[in-house]
């Protein structure tokens, strides 16, 4: 049965000078790459995130949800707002969830933080269907966006 660790503060995190506000904001999925990749054996690495501030010489500071790779183990980070370069967007497949209120955002961070992954076998894709999951069940998005998110990325069938 898999485990749930406690998430912990992500390396590098800037949450506590650009932390999140009370502002709707577009939430999005990233998928690494622009295209899927038919090879099986090269899984694309999948993150969901908001924008919590714009920076100078165009980067932003991300507000980043995802199951983290650190050598052979998974962890969930949370606070985990990041410096990023907007280039990102253009560099990788990027999905728009829609506008989150505040209130939405703190949903999704408490669905992610009770989805259940083991930390050596369970791989980003298959965290993430696992909280799209939960986000449809909620009503956070809807079942044909996570059905089409499931077919583009691709993510692993339950």
């Amino acid at each position: 049965m898999p485990t749930t660790p406690m998430p912990t503060r992500g390396s590098g995190d800037l949450s506590q000078v650009y932390g999140d506000d009370w502002s709707d904001k577009e939430v999005f999925l990233q998928a690494t790459g622009l295209h899927k990749d038919s090879n099986p054996s090269n899984p694309r690495h999948v993150l969901i995130y908001w924008v919590n501030a714009a920076l100078s010489g165009g980067f932003e500071v991300w507000d980043i949800t995802q199951l983290e790779m650190h050598g052979h183990w998974h962890q969930y980070h949370y606070p985990n707002a990041l410096k990023v370069n907007t280039k990102e967007r253009s560099r990788n497949q990027t999905m728009s969830l829609g506008i989150f209120t505040s209130e939405q955002r703190e949903q999704l961070l408490e669905l992610a933080a009770d989805v259940e992954y083991d930390q050596v076998t369970t791989e980003s894709r298959t965290w993430m269907r696992n909280l799209l999951a939960k986000m449809a069940e909620e009503k956070l998005i809807s079942h044909n966006l996570f059905n089409t998110i499931r077919e583009d990325v691709p993510l692993p069938s339950a």
